[in-house]
């Protein structure tokens, strides 16, 4: 029997299930301020929840030079709810510099090619110049990124040349040369042929689709996740500032940065509110910024907040006895000098020259610092810094103690990509998000300003 031809009949197709929801993205970007170089480094991601894991390859590219400045490496540690991600850097960009970067774009990146085969050896050329240059010997951090066999080259009243640089340090002691004057740049020797790239081998045939299987059946509803809410039985009284309540038992989805209020059971009109600072287990800490009522209570019920709306306009003025009107255009007050003085406005001299004023703002305090730790006093606005030893601190005091005054941080003496100087922070403030930031660039400036309106708290870079 001979079998001319074969007909398939296929099964009617399913119904087409619901789509997924959207998954974590890849993309994602950082604030968190470095130099490029290699090494293991902390950042803080946004958004916070993206799709890496542990052992994922990720490139940190600067937003403004993304061609020339870009690092790359593992993630060896990672937390979706906090945004911190620790990458061991091993690739570098060849065209880098030597600034500190603030203006991370994160994405994924592809493991290295294996290395080519090598092309046969060219003519050794003549030694060429040394790349590394300066005043100081080379230190563990300057320069900041050497290759191996680097030389260095340190000029001044003698110099010395120290190398080749052995991958992971420079040598104990540099070569005294004898001074005398720079002889003219070698040639430079001529470059060996490539070798030859090999062939690429020819793709394989791609095997047949195999069919799609019947739909699973739908998994059980999974169990509920933490909530909002809960009760407080800590004794606390009403008032502005850090307030820390522990909850009963239970699961509580409350995260640092969620605006909460924590109102009276027994006299709800006595309440308070603001942002959460800390979460330990049942522990809830958070800044109080808004109060209504007084007395101390220890039955507290909390729940989430919305952010204050801002103040609205001011109504028009009144008409009571004694009051200015505005259709007056401030002709009715009684004594325009005295007005002015209460006002602390300045006034014209009588000579007509502008530039003499009475009340004009002083110019701020500055002070010299050449020792190490530094403490920042009442007066203090700005701190020329001198320091060429060791490892210079300064803690910064908490923001409410400086009643709105600025803080200038300048390197003078140009001495912070040696010794850099590390700043830190009162208790649980931060800086734009940052619980620490060091300065490493030589001639550096900072300027910090406390946040005073009312529902932030700690400190900002302007």
């Amino acid at each position: 029997m001979t079998i001319n031809t074969v007909q398939v009949i296929n099964g009617s197709a399913g119904n087409i299930g619901p789509p997924g929801p959207a998954g974590p993205s890849y993309n994602g970007t950082s604030v968190t301020p470095f130099v490029i170089s290699v090494g293991s480094k902390t950042f803080i991601v946004n958004p916070l929840t993206l799709a890496y894991q542990v052992g994922s390859r990720v490139r940190f590219t600067s937003a403004a030079l993304p061609i020339d400045d870009w690092m790359e490496g593992v993630i060896t540690s990672y937390g979706p709810t906090t945004g911190v991600m620790i990458v061991n850097i091993d690739l570098i960009s060849a065209t880098r510099d030597t600034y500190t970067h603030s203006d991370w774009n994160l994405t994924q990146a592809g493991q290295p090619g294996e290395k080519g085969i090598n092309g046969s050896q060219g003519v050794a050329g003549r030694p060429g110049n040394v790349i590394w240059t300066g005043t100081v010997p080379p230190t563990p951090t300057a320069p900041a990124s050497p290759v191996a066999g680097d030389w260095y080259l340190q000029t001044g009243a003698n110099s010395y040349m120290w190398g080749p640089y052995s991958g992971t340090a420079w040598p104990a002691s540099g070569t005294l040369l004898n001074p005398g004057p720079a002889g003219p740049t070698g040639p430079t020797g001529a470059t060996g042929p490539t070798g030859p790239a090999g062939a690429t081998g020819p793709q394989g045939i791609p095997g047949p689709t195999g069919p799609t299987g019947a739909q699973g059946n739908t998994g059980p509803t999974g169990p509920a996740g933490p909530a909002y809410g809960g009760f407080s039985t800590t004794s606390s009284p009403v008032s502005l500032g850090s307030i820390s309540l522990t909850l009963g038992a239970g699961s509580y989805a409350y995260s640092v940065g969620t605006r909460i209020r924590a109102v009276s059971n027994s006299a709800p009109t006595n309440w308070m509110e603001g942002q959460v600072t800390a979460v330990s287990g049942t522990l809830i800490t958070f800044n109080s910024s808004l109060i209504n009522g007084s007395g101390t209570f220890s039955d507290w019920n909390l729940n989430v907040a919305g952010q204050q709306g801002q103040t609205g306009p001011t109504g028009p003025a009144g008409a009571g006895s004694g009051d200015m009107l505005r259709a007056n255009n401030l002709s009715d007050v009684l004594s325009a000098a005295t007005s002015r003085n209460n006002l602390g406005l300045a006034a014209v001299a009588a000579s007509g020259a502008y530039a003499d004023l009475s009340g004009k703002p002083a110019a701020p305090t500055q002070r010299s610092v050449t020792a190490s730790p530094i403490t920042i006093t009442t007066n203090d606005q700005v701190l020329n810094i001198n320091i060429g030893t060791g490892a210079p601190t300064v803690q910064i005091p908490a923001a409410n103690t400086r009643n709105g005054q600025a803080i200038v941080l300048k390197d003078v003496g140009g001495h912070f990509a040696a010794n850099p100087l590390a700043i830190s922070f009162s208790g649980a403030e931060h800086c734009d998000g940052l619980t620490a930031i060091t300065m490493n660039t030589n001639y550096a400036i900072i300027r910090l300003y406390p946040l005073t309106d009312g529902v932030n708290a700690g400190w900002a870079i302007w």
